[in-house]
């Protein structure tokens, strides 16, 4: 599986999805029609792609939107994002004030995807009866971007900034 395919495989599951719930649910469906080595090859993809997102800026953004964010949070952020397919992802890593056409107000702490992260390893045991191999043995050589500079989310004037157009959206907490 290259890396086109793994996208494809994400736009089709999430173009005919209602929601995350029906996302996931054509997700692990479609994974189990792959044999383990495909299996492999998209946890690969996912786990070059999910820690290649990794950046502060992007992390400001999923504080933002979900009224905070923790390390376990923002891992959870980046694979709900991934699951809102290429486009979606790759515009908000560039900007992560595109993440303001997304989703909407009302649904704060909702846009995390625990679940997802974890599909194509569970879908790899029921088929062998084995632990995928770690992480590190699929992609090795993989560390997240580190910007050259953070800042405090709790800053409402620097959030606002960085991010006028979530900030219109979900600022409210910091008025």
């Amino acid at each position: 599986m290259d890396l086109g395919t793994f996208w494809k495989f994400i736009g089709d599951a999430r173009s005919r999805a209602r929601d995350d719930r029906d996302f996931l649910s054509r997700t692990a469906s479609r994974l189990r029609m792959l044999k383990p080595e495909e299996l492999m090859e998209f946890e690969s993809h996912f786990e070059k792609i999910h820690t290649e997102s990794f950046s502060w800026n992007l992390w400001g953004a999923a504080y933002l939107m979900n009224g905070g964010c923790g390390d376990d949070g923002f891992d959870y952020f980046r694979a709900w994002l991934m699951a809102q397919g290429q486009q979606a992802f790759d515009n908000a890593v560039k900007d992560p004030d595109t993440l303001a056409t997304l989703a909407e107000p009302g649904t704060r702490g909702s846009r995390g995807f625990e679940e997802f992260m974890h599909l194509a390893r569970e879908t790899y045991e029921e088929k062998t009866g084995e632990e995928m191999p770690d992480s590190d043995v699929l992609f090795q050589g993989v560390v997240p971007s580190e910007p050259a500079e953070r800042w405090d989310f709790n800053d409402a004037t620097e959030m606002k900034k960085r991010f006028p157009k979530l900030f219109a959206k979900y600022g409210s907490a910091y008025r």
